[in-house]
């Protein structure tokens, strides 16, 4: 073939009058760039074996094996798909429940009217919230019912009885039940009897016992003088208390009418719940009690019973001068300078 193609190539150049130099003019003509390949002849009619074009150099193919190298070059780059299922997503966790929110108890009503449908709405809230708690006294459920109660004027000493009632407090905490309810009406400024009275018929009513009342008197008595600052009338709070337990027959209006309680019993209480009193307060509650008593009976003292009976007054106004370190003398023109009408001397 070669043979047959130098020939032809011979012939061609012949043909052009290109001269060709054996050998040496073909390795040249290979290392030599190949010239653009002239028109082709004119068809001669000779059956000639065609000549082959030279194309282009084509950018050299890639060897086979080097495709196979770099695709397990990939292959090691990027694991098998197939073989291995990706990894499940990891559930994110779970966000711990909100807690659900403590059931708000109803807030006590602050009652408007005083009516019986009031008062039985109250008691139902106290019923559903109830200030004691298996033999333990809530003191902040406590007073969120005595605010509430005291905030309403409307209210009577007969409304507290069932509140009171409703809350059952037991005795060992009923002192300080009502500590915190007298310290509220005095921080609030209450200088009236009002918060007294309503202490009274607790204890009237069999809601709260009279070693309950005279703790909390003593209570006060220790610390009179924080007191004073919270309210520079606290000390009026022994003396109404006391008048309105004053024995008296249930037919009075006033007072105290109970079995086996009398003058010498309730003189007596007096001491009991002064003990802790200095000598000057002792003095200005005995005075008002004597001075209230008065008012009420709507007669000078010594003319009303049972003051003129049985030296009663003497007694009491004795019991004064040893309780508050005064002479007798001293404690008739302390009473005289009182409005309190003595009988002459």
């Amino acid at each position: 073939f070669l043979r047959a193609l130098k020939h032809k190539i011979g012939e061609k150049a012949k043909k052009e009058g290109v001269a060709v130099s054996g050998g040496a003019a073909a390795a040249q003509q290979k290392t030599t760039n190949v010239p653009p390949a002239p028109a082709p002849p004119a068809d001669d009619g000779e059956d000639d074996e065609e000549e082959p074009s030279v194309p282009a150099p084509a950018p050299k193919a890639e060897p086979a094996k080097a495709k196979a190298m770099k695709a397990g070059s990939v292959a090691k780059a990027q694991p098998s798909i197939a073989k291995s299922k990706p990894a499940a997503a990891k559930p994110a966790a779970a966000k711990p429940a909100a807690a659900k929110p403590k059931p708000q108890a109803p807030a006590v009503a602050s009652p408007v009217s005083g009516t019986e449908e009031d008062l039985q709405e109250f008691v139902d809230q106290i019923n559903e919230n109830p200030v004691v708690v298996d033999g333990e006294l809530d003191e902040t459920r406590l007073m969120e019912v005595l605010t509430s109660l005291w905030g309403n004027p409307a209210r009577k000493a007969r409304h507290f009885l069932a509140i009171w009632q409703a809350m059952q407090i037991p005795v060992p905490r009923q002192a300080t039940a009502l500590n915190k309810f007298l310290n509220m009406t005095l921080s609030e400024g209450d200088v009236s009897d009002r918060a007294a009275s309503i202490v009274a018929e607790l204890v009237k009513g069999h809601k709260v016992k009279m070693r309950s009342v005279e703790e909390v008197l003593v209570a006060f008595g220790n610390d009179m003088p924080s007191l004073i600052a919270l309210n520079e009338q606290a000390w009026q709070l022994f003396a109404h208390f006391l008048v309105h337990v004053f024995p008296k027959p249930s037919q009075a209006g006033w007072g105290w009418s109970r079995v086996g309680w009398s003058f010498n019993s309730w003189l007596k209480f007096i001491e009991q719940c002064t003990a802790s009193l200095e000598a000057n307060y002792v003095a200005d509650v005995m005075t008002t009690i004597l001075r209230s008593i008065q008012e009420k009976e709507g007669s000078a003292i010594n003319e009303a019973q049972p003051w003129n009976e049985g030296g009663k007054l003497e007694r009491y106004t004795a019991k004064m001068a040893e309780l508050s370190q005064m002479q007798e003398d001293e404690v008739a023109v302390k009473l005289g300078e009182a409005g309190v009408t003595l009988p002459a001397a």
